[in-house]
């Protein structure tokens, strides 16, 4: 995909639309923010600039994710082949290293990715008709999420959904977390790769601790 700036008029007014919801999307919610808001955000003087490019709502969140998945999936999908060609396919700290990766990599002050997809995580029908249309685009992050749940053998499926459930949650709000900080221009205690490990660590830890209650009681 060609850079904004690369773009012409015509063609640049719908990405710029999409950077400018996905960042009032990430601050103040889904709910909290009306086509007309991100049209006049964007600097238009016609309030029905969103509707005209998208439609509705669900067709601008489908096209935020079509704008920002491609490129991660593709890293991801690169981090995964590099896995598989040293034999970690099946290694659960190299699945979750595929999932944090490309996150952690993403520039907070050009993209606020993962704090609206934190935003839309918390609503699952919003969620689901968003993702109606990416299944090209989420390939890598599928077979990350199946590789995890296989490694998790001890658990039972739906402990094993729950754990990856908290441990993708977990993710996305410590990425969003730190990137907002970095943006406000507060310092960071710890280096890019000490944050990334040290999330690696706390995601393995969660997916692997022992339950200490008895299922079905």
């Amino acid at each position: 995909m060609r850079e904004a700036s690369q773009l012409s008029v015509r063609e640049r007014n719908p990405v710029e639309l999409l950077q400018v919801a996905e960042q009032l999307f990430a601050v103040h919610g889904i709910d909290g923010v009306s086509l007309r808001q991100i049209g006049s955000a964007a600097g238009h003087r016609n309030p029905a600039v969103v509707q005209y490019h998208f439609g509705s709502k669900t067709a601008l969140l489908q096209a935020i994710l079509e704008y920002r998945l491609p490129p991660i999936n593709a890293a991801r999908l690169e981090f995964l082949d590099r896995m598989r060609s040293e034999g970690r396919q099946d290694e659960l700290r190299a699945l979750v290293e595929s999932m944090v990766r490309p996150l952690v990599d993403l520039d907070p002050h050009t993209n606020h990715y993962v704090a609206f997809l934190a935003r839309l995580m918390s609503d699952p029908e919003k969620r689901a008709g968003a993702y109606a249309t990416t299944i090209d685009h989420v390939v890598s992050a599928q077979i990350a999420a199946e590789g995890i749940k296989a490694a998790l053998t001890e658990l039972s499926e739906p402990l094993r959904r729950h754990r990856h459930s908290m441990a993708v949650e977990l993710m996305m709000h410590t990425i969003a977390n730190r990137q907002s900080r970095m943006v406000a221009g507060e310092d960071q205690e710890l280096t890019r790769e000490e944050f990334e490990t040290d999330l690696v660590d706390a995601m393995v830890g969660l997916l692997t601790a022992p339950p200490t209650f008895v299922e079905g009681r």
